[in-house]
């Protein structure tokens, strides 16, 4: 498979992982709409070779997060029995291995749950380890996040300059106190709290960081552009659904998106 198609593909992985459900046709058309932003044309022999590398790499990763943990579990028990013999040399073994695995672990970690472009938790891991079930584990608030006409920004200045403003947006987020920051989809981000004591602590939070952003001018070429986003904060408990949440967050951004319009 050339190279290009190689990128092509691994670029769609990494669009996927951001994915609580993949089905075929979500990966086909992903893989379409990343084929034709970078102006590859595609035979079906290369489609064949793209699902196969794909398949592979996929694989590959699931069979190392596995090996990982099964190296976890030996280690476990191994330790067990040198604390009982009183083995010094292979704690001190078993330590060292140890160290190497937390390495690997939090490499294979961070290619599930963090998003490549913003840095910023994925979908994944609010579906996997935020969630139970689709459900919250405990109370706290959510905000929904949109950026303010972003697909203008991609039409006008192309996707590399709106991969860049994503960027921004993540870093952004990431220096939020406080919170958990994710990338939900595309321009959509999702921050959750549960430190601060009521939603009126995060809109005020977020309308200052949302003010200061919209004062930072973004520059492509010789013209600037700024830009700033839109947000709804909803109050969540123990065992509420997360879509729930999230159709009342939502509903709050749009008439936060209108009041300005």
């Amino acid at each position: 498979m050339n190279k290009q198609l190689q990128e092509l593909t691994d670029l769609t992985i990494k669009e996927i992982r951001n994915l609580e459900i993949v089905l075929p046709e979500i990966y086909r058309d992903i893989f379409y709409s990343k084929a034709k932003e970078l102006g590859i044309k595609l035979s079906d022999i290369d489609k064949e070779a793209a699902m196969l590398y794909a398949l592979r790499k996929i694989q590959l990763l699931k069979n190392e997060t596995e090996r990982s943990a099964s190296a976890l579990k030996e280690n476990v028990v191994n330790a067990r029995i040198a604390i009982i013999n009183k083995d010094n040399m292979a704690l001190q073994f078993i330590e060292n291995n140890m160290i190497e695995l937390e390495s690997k672990i939090a490499s294979l970690q961070e290619e599930l749950y963090i998003d490549e472009l913003t840095r910023l938790y994925n979908r994944r891991w609010l579906f996997e380890k935020f969630l139970r079930d689709d459900h919250f584990k405990n109370n706290g608030f959510l905000a929904f996040i949109d950026i303010n006409d972003f697909k203008e920004v991609n039409d006008k200045f192309g996707h590399i300059i709106g991969d860049k403003v994503l960027h921004v947006i993540g870093r952004v987020l990431k220096k939020i106190q406080n919170v958990t920051a994710l990338r939900y989809a595309g321009d959509e981000f999702l921050i959750l709290s549960d430190y601060h004591n009521d939603k009126e602590e995060i809109h005020k939070i977020l309308h200052t960081v949302n003010q200061n952003l919209i004062k930072t001018p973004f520059k492509h070429n010789k013209e600037l552009f700024y830009i700033d986003f839109s947000f709804g904060v909803a109050a969540f408990k123990t065992k509420d659904s997360f879509k729930s949440i999230l159709e009342e967050a939502d509903i709050k951004m749009y008439n936060y998106k209108k009041s300005f319009k």
